[in-house]
Formats: structure tokens, C-alpha cells, sequence
């Protein structure tokens, strides 16, 4: 008995760790979308700094006047206008990656993004494969009379999967709103969502800037950030695809759990009792 509480304990260990892999790798997905879509807001022509810029050319506007505190001087409004231009160069067409130092062409924003999100999206990919296997095998192993305790302290160390959870004894159950269930598996497709408008802004709004300065690089533009396109969307469905699989194992083995308590219930498993929690935590 000792050496399968320890294999119990080993599975629920390793299984846990797949779970906080991907739980890493979405964190970090979002984040990068969320950088990616703030480097489009910062370049498109609506943009805040490029309409400050249209509102600033007014030497007499009212915005001038209340950044100032009064009416500038034909010198003071040179030097307000030059450290916003120069603000919008260095924040809108070239991107600056933190922590690394190195800044890029606003124009290969699309080529990086769709590095970047493609690797995560394909890494993200593996792991939800390392995850599924994981969960089986752990289950695999808590199988027969000690599977209720382990679904239900595997189950705790769940975020983004909402697991079955109940107590029949106080008649209490936890819900689980298919919203949220759904809420968090979006995450998956922010890449795509992203990219669609880097794709937008590159290949049609800015298209006729991109071919007076290289028509060369606007077609190579155009081209990649297609393909990069459709390689995030499919891998995100393919995530989605995978992240559902791992939904349906909770629930499969969640029948298996209440076959196993009904049994009890009604006497089935009669002097078979669950193993103690802390031979397996």
C-alpha cells in the first residue's frame, strides 16, 4: 500500500506540473497579444498620438493652451511641437521590446507577431498534448475505490478547467457556468484576433504608404502576413480542438466518480473505503 500512495502522490505531482505549463504558456500568450495589438493602436493613423499631432499644428488651440498654461511663444510652441513629433517617431514607428532594449520598424510589427505567436500557439499546442496524456495517466492510476479523493484534490489545483464539484451530503454543488467555461478558452483565439487587425492596417489601410517607400517590401509584407494569418488561426483552433478534449475528460472521469459513490451509497463496495487524503497529497 505504501508504494502506490507514493505513485499516487508522483502522478497528482506531474500531472499538476502540465497543468501550471500551460497555464504559463496562456499567460504569456496573452500578454503578447496584448503588446502586439497596443503597437497597432500606436501606429494607426486614428491613433491618440497622431491626432494629438493634428490638434498640436494649431499653435492656438485650445489643447496647446491648457498643456502650457497659456499661449506659447513662437519658440515655446517649437519646442512643444518638437518633443511631440519626436515622441510619436520613437513610439510609433519604431516598437520598443521591454526589458531587451532593441527597438523595431513599425512595418515588421506583422513579421514578429506572426513568429511570435505562431511558436507560442504551436508550444501552447504540445503542452494541452502533455496535459491530456497526463490526466489520463493520473487517472489511469487513482483508478477503483480512491478515485473520488484524487478527482476532487486534482480538481483543486485546477484555473482555467471549472471540474465537477459537489457534496451530497450538504446538497451543495459548485456551478459551472458554460460562459466562463468559454470565457477562458477566447485566450486561444486573442492571437488571431490581433493579427487580424495587424493584417488589416498592413495589407489594406497602409498599403499605398508601404508601396511609396518600398514596393519590394510591401508585397513581401503582404504575402508573409497572409500566410502567418492563416498558420494562427488554424493553430488556435487546433488548441481550441485540444482544449476541449481535456473538458471532456474531466467530465468522463467525473461519471466514473459518481458511478463510484452511488456504488458505495448502495452498498456495492462494501468494506472498501477511500484511501486517507494524506496518502496521496
Amino acid at each position: 500500500m505504501p508504494n502506490r500512495s507514493l505513485d499516487l502522490r508522483d502522478f497528482l505531482q506531474a500531472a499538476s506540473h502540465s497543468s501550471n505549463r500551460t497555464r504559463t504558456l496562456v499567460t504569456i500568450l496573452l500578454v503578447a497579444s496584448v503588446l502586439a495589438f497596443v503597437g497597432f493602436l500606436d501606429s494607426y493613423k486614428y491613433g491618440w498620438m497622431l491626432e494629438r499631432l493634428h490638434v498640436i499644428s494649431n499653435p492656438k488651440a485650445d489643447y496647446v493652451t491648457e498643456k502650457l498654461g497659456t499661449v506659447p511663444s513662437d519658440e515655446q510652441y517649437k519646442e512643444f511641437y518638437g518633443a511631440v513629433i519626436k515622441s510619436y517617431v520613437d513610439n510609433a514607428l519604431t516598437i520598443r521590446v521591454p526589458f531587451f532594449g532593441f527597438a523595431f520598424d513599425v512595418n515588421d510589427l506583422g513579421l514578429l507577431a506572426g513568429i511570435g505567436f505562431s511558436t507560442l500557439l504551436l508550444l501552447l499546442r504540445f503542452s494541452l498534448r502533455s496535459e491530456n496524456v497526463s490526466i489520463r495517466l493520473a487517472f489511469k492510476a487513482a483508478a477503483g475505490p480512491t478515485l473520488p479523493v484524487f478527482y476532487d484534490l486534482f480538481a483543486m489545483q485546477q484555473v482555467f478547467t471549472l471540474p465537477h464539484a459537489e457534496d451530497s451530503e450538504k446538497q451543495w454543488t459548485a456551478k459551472r457556468y458554460e460562459s466562463l467555461r468559454r470565457a477562458s478558452k477566447v485566450i486561444c483565439l486573442l492571437p488571431s484576433i490581433a493579427y487580424t487587425f495587424i493584417l488589416i492596417h498592413d495589407c489594406w489601410i497602409t498599403l499605398k504608404i508601404g508601396n511609396l517607400i518600398s514596393d519590394f517590401h510591401t508585397r513581401f509584407l503582404v504575402v508573409y502576413t497572409c500566410v502567418f494569418w492563416v498558420a494562427i488561426l488554424l493553430l488556435a483552433i487546433w488548441c481550441l480542438r485540444s482544449w476541449k478534449r481535456i473538458d471532456n475528460l474531466w467530465d468522463e472521469y467525473w461519471d466514473d466518480v459518481k458511478a463510484i459513490l452511488k456504488a458505495r451509497r448502495e452498498g456495492d463496495l462494501k468494506g472498501q473505503r477511500l484511501q486517507p487524503a494524506t496518502t496521496i497529497s
